[in-house]
């Protein structure tokens, strides 16, 4: 029930727009906020099971920031020093938050569920200090 809930409320935010303020345009980071909050949880948990996901998204959904840009910076630096500790990745963390081509599925394809993820799990794509 928790999750239904959650999803539920997820797509509500979806819904009214959460991440799509008028700095979509001119914030570097592509996608929007609950898309990075996904694709960080689904990392930092090993899982694309958005039920396995759902208290991590909640939590983090809960957390304020000045704007959806700040929130979006966040969430991919958050997942780009995963993804460096995780792949062992030399390089360093500023080359892979420049990187526009660096996010995870979610934000690759525009929302959970629109691709299907590989069986590797939810990776992220792009350049990590190479």
């Amino acid at each position: 029930m928790k999750a239904i809930y959650l999803m539920m409320s997820i797509g509500a935010l979806l819904m009214n727009g959460y991440g799509q303020a008028a700095e979509t345009d001119s914030c570097p980071v592509q996608g929007e906020a609950i898309q990075w909050i996904a694709d960080y949880c689904m990392f930092k948990l090993e899982t694309d099971d958005d039920i396995a996901v759902s208290d991590c998204i909640a939590d983090e959904i809960n957390i304020s920031f000045k704007s959806h840009c700040v929130a979006k910076a966040r969430y991919k630096r958050a997942l780009c020093e995963l993804t460096i500790r995780v792949e062992a990745t030399q390089g360093p963390i500023e080359r892979c938050v420049a990187d526009r081509s660096f996010m995870g599925s979610t934000v690759r394809n525009g929302g959970v569920g629109a691709q299907q993820v590989p069986a590797d799990g939810p990776r992220p794509t792009g350049s990590v200090g190479r």
